[in-house]
C-alpha cells in the first residue's frame, strides 16, 4: 500500500519523470515501427496530396535498384513505362478521387538497371486532424516470380490445348484420308485407262489429262494428311544427316533461286539416324519453299546440323534425356506473327494465297511419327527458324564438318 502510494506521488510530483518516460515508450515504439518497415519483405511508402513520395523504406534497393533518396519526389508512375503509367492512372484515379483504398493493384516497373519488375501495390488514405486528405500509406510486393510462374501455366496449357486438338484432327484426318484415298484410286486408275485409250486429237483428251491431275494433286494431299495424321508408311533405315544434307545441296540451291544465298553448315560428329529418307527429303523440300517465298527480294538460307544432349520442353512436353541430332533450317524473310507462328504446323493454314496448308502439317507428322520433335521461333521481320531434333544412333559417328558455301 505504501508501494502504490509512493509510485503515484512521484508519477504526480515528478512530470519531468512522467515525460522521459513518455519519450522513452514514444522511442521504442518508434525503433519497434523502424525495424518493421526496415526488415519486412515488402516495400512500405507514402506518399502526399499530390502522390509524390515522402517516405520510402530501404526495400526499394532490393526491388527497384534505388537508394530510398532517389526515390522521394518521384511518383510511382515516374517509375513505370509510359504505356503502363497511363493504364494505372485510369485504375487508380477514381480510388484517389474517391479517398477510398487500394487493394492489390498490379504493376509493372522499371528496374534502374532496366529489366521489368511487376509489384503488386495495396494502401490506406489518410487525414490530418482536421480531416483534410493528405495522401496513402502503402507496401508492394514483388509478384515477378509469381506473374512469370503463371505465365508459364498459361503457355504450357495453351500448348497441350494444342496437342490435344492436333491428335483429334489427326484421327479425323486420318479416316478422311483412307476414304479420299480409296475413291482418288479409282479416279486416277480409270483417267489413266481412258487416257490409254482416247487419242491425244480427240477433244476429250484434254479433259482427261485435268482429271488425271486433280486425282494425282488430291492423292498427294491425301499423302500429307495421313503424314500429318502419323499414320504414312515409313521405311526407315540409318542415315547419316551430313551426307543426306550435303547431297541435297545442289537441289536445294535450285529450288531457293539466284536471289538466296544458301549455305550448309554441318557440325562435327552429328551421326546418324534410323528414318525414311523419302519423307525427310519432301519436309527439307517444303522449308525451302516456305522459306524462298518469305524472301521475294532474296535473303540468306542456312541449314545448319550439330549434337544436342538435352532438348528444351516442347508443347509443354519435356523429351527423353539423350543425344540427339539437330537440323535447323533458317532463313532471314519477312517472320510471322505471334498468331501465325502458333498455327503454322495446323492443317490447311497457309499465309500463302492459293496454298493448300499442309506441307508444314506433314512435316510436323512425319517428325513426330520419326521418334523426333520439330519446333519454330519467328517474329516479323526477324526471319524464321525451324529445328527439328531426331534421336541419334550413337554406334555410328557421321564426317566431321566446319562451315561451307553451298551455293
Amino acid at each position: 500500500m505504501t508501494t502504490d502510494m509512493n509510485d503515484r506521488g512521484i508519477r504526480e510530483g515528478d512530470p519531468q519523470r512522467g515525460l522521459a518516460e513518455a519519450k522513452a515508450a514514444l522511442r521504442e515504439s518508434e525503433e519497434r515501427c523502424r525495424t518493421l518497415v526496415e526488415t519486412v519483405s515488402d516495400w512500405v511508402w507514402e506518399v502526399d496530396e499530390n502522390i509524390v513520395y515522402t517516405f520510402v523504406s530501404p526495400k526499394v534497393r532490393d526491388l527497384l535498384g534505388y537508394e530510398p533518396g532517389e526515390i522521394l519526389g518521384k511518383t510511382p508512375f515516374d517509375l513505370m513505362p509510359p504505356d503502363e503509367a497511363l493504364r494505372v492512372k485510369e485504375i487508380f484515379g477514381p480510388y484517389a478521387a474517391r479517398r477510398e483504398p487500394i487493394l492489390a493493384i498490379e504493376n509493372t516497373n522499371l528496374h534502374r538497371n532496366g529489366h521489368r519488375v511487376v509489384l503488386e501495390t495495396s494502401g490506406l488514405p489518410f487525414f490530418d486532424a482536421n480531416g483534410r486528405f493528405r495522401g496513402y500509406r502503402g507496401v508492394d510486393r514483388d509478384i515477378t516470380a509469381r506473374k512469370r510462374a503463371e505465365e508459364t501455366i498459361r503457355r504450357n496449357a495453351e500448348r497441350l490445348r494444342q496437342v490435344q486438338k492436333f491428335e483429334a484432327i489427326g484421327r479425323m484426318a486420318g479416316g478422311l484420308a483412307h476414304h479420299l484415298n480409296n475413291m482418288m484410286t479409282v479416279v486416277t486408275g480409270y483417267s489413266e485407262l481412258l487416257l490409254s485409250r482416247v487419242p491425244e486429237s480427240d477433244p476429250l483428251h484434254e479433259g482427261i489429262v485435268k482429271i488425271r491431275g486433280a486425282g494425282e494433286r488430291a492423292a498427294e494431299l491425301t499423302r500429307q494428311m495421313l503424314a500429318f495424321s502419323q499414320l504414312q508408311v515409313l521405311r526407315p533405315r540409318e542415315v547419316d544427316v551430313n551426307l543426306f544434307i550435303s547431297h541435297l545441296s545442289t537441289a536445294v540451291r535450285d529450288l531457293a533461286g539466284r536471289s538466296v544465298r544458301f549455305t550448309f553448315s554441318p557440325g562435327d560428329d552429328v551421326g546418324t539416324i534410323r528414318i525414311d529418307p523419302d519423307p525427310l527429303r519432301r519436309a527439307l523440300t517444303d522449308l525451302v519453299a516456305n522459306a524462298r517465298d518469305a524472301m521475294p527480294g532474296g535473303g540468306e538460307l542456312r541449314v545448319i546440323t550439330t549434337t544436342v544432349e538435352e532438348v528444351e520442353p516442347i508443347e509443354g512436353v519435356e523429351p527423353p534425356r539423350g543425344r540427339y541430332a539437330l537440323l535447323i533450317v533458317q532463313d532471314s524473310g519477312c517472320g510471322m506473327d505471334a498468331e501465325a507462328r502458333d498455327r503454322v504446323f495446323e492443317p490447311f493454314f497457309s499465309l500463302k494465297s492459293g496454298g493448300e496448308g499442309m506441307e508444314l502439317p506433314a512435316l510436323y507428322g512425319f517428325v513426330k511419327q520419326s521418334g523426333g520433335y520439330i519446333s519454330v521461333d519467328s517474329r516479323p521481320g526477324d526471319g524464321t527458324t525451324f529445328r527439328i531434333y531426331f534421336p541419334r544412333i550413337d554406334r555410328t559417328t557421321g564426317p566431321g564438318g566446319g562451315t561451307h558455301d553451298a551455293g
